[in-house]
């Protein structure tokens, strides 16, 4: 993307937030462009996140009572009234509350068993000699995201292009996701998320058990992400050399959005009731990466690496249903597709559709 778009994107952006919600971006976004990202972002835009200056690697305690995370998930007894107006104790579930404001965090089975963030704390606690924590997001309390800078992790894919690989937490307490750690590749220039490093086993915890058993693991495991992570930036490297023409691009698009365009049809007359064959163009996606290649061609040549580029900034900057109109709840709903949902795959499958030409 240009300096205009970027600063375009910026401002709608803000339009329509609130004077502190104004000041928490704003600060987000200096403290991003301090860490070396040069667009705005779900991070910097979503109100439950946090970016943080963790240069010196401060007192993580302060950073988790600044962050509102020192709190127990709570089992609680769960009540209904009964007919009479007696209080019956519901036995086959429970409550699950924050104790230190008493809200409601999860209605789960009893066999349900809740992570705590703490555990969480423990284990960034004892990767802290190789990662640097960038932003965390709060959603309700609820679900938890944590990005990491992978420290000794930053290359140019070409000059004045620098990529950084960031190890993500993700846990919840309503259930809605396990705890899981991913390694995902970003780029700084427009804060693209390129894709996600693949993991042969993926690592995923179902309690707390579970985790403090795989933390002696995670140093190691980051040590040889950082070797996957050389091998993506070659990935990139090779792409800016594909160059590329209108037809190559159709066939990436086609394949990429298959199963929304094939034997699909569209209305063309709503009163004569007629139809036609459904193409990759109809797509709402395909029209605004389309507008977004003509932008990266424009900037970094005509090759696969822009056609990537053109696909996954719709995915990490641009992506929203229309009715939709608050920016920060659009830049959640990115945010949990792209890392834990079905955008990850895409982006993924976008990378080795242009690798491939």
């Amino acid at each position: 993307m240009d300096n205009f778009q970027i600063f375009k994107n910026q401002l709608e952006n803000t339009i329509t937030m609130d004077s502190d919600q104004f000041s928490k971006n704003l600060n987000n976004q200096l403290n991003a462009e301090k860490l070396g990202y040069q667009n705005s972002s779900n991070e910097t835009i979503f109100k439950g996140s946090n970016f943080i200056d963790d240069s010196f690697k401060s007192d993580l305690n302060k950073i988790w009572i600044d962050n509102g995370l020192d709190f127990d998930a709570k089992p609680t007894s769960l009540f209904y009234k009964g007919i009479n107006g007696e209080m019956i104790e519901v036995k086959d579930h429970q409550a699950i509350i924050n104790n230190k404001n008493n809200n409601l965090l999860n209605i789960p089975k009893m066999q349900y068993t809740t992570l705590q963030l703490s555990t969480i704390k423990n284990l960034i606690e004892n990767i802290r000699g190789n990662t640097t924590i960038e932003s965390i997001m709060n959603i309700d309390d609820k679900r938890f995201v944590f990005n990491l800078a992978v420290d000794n992790a930053t290359q140019d894919v070409k000059q004045d292009d620098p990529h950084k690989l960031r190890l993500v937490i993700v846990s919840s307490h309503d259930s809605s996701v396990s705890c899981h750690i991913s390694f995902i590749h970003f780029r700084m220039f427009c804060f693209n998320q390129m894709n996600k490093l693949k993991q042969s086993n993926p690592l995923v915890f179902k309690h707390t058990k579970s985790i403090n058993d795989n933390v002696k693991n995670i140093n190691r495991i980051i040590d040889f992400n950082k070797g996957q992570f050389t091998q993506s930036i070659e990935d990139y490297k090779l792409m800016i050399k594909k160059e590329i023409n209108e037809n190559q691009v159709k066939e990436v698009l086609e394949k990429l959005y298959f199963d929304k365009w094939n034997n699909k049809k569209v209305c063309i007359d709503r009163t004569l009731k007629t139809e036609r064959e459904k193409n990759y163009m109809d797509l709402v996606e395909v029209k605004q990466i389309k507008e977004n290649l003509l932008k990266e061609f424009e900037t970094n040549g005509r090759n696969a690496y822009s056609l990537h580029n053109g696909i996954n900034y719709y995915y990490s900057h641009q992506m929203g249903a229309s009715n939709i109109k608050d920016e920060s709840e659009k830049a959640r709903i990115r945010m949990e597709q792209n890392y834990y949902g079905k955008n990850s795959a895409i982006i993924d499958r976008s990378k080795e559709l242009c690798l491939s030409l």
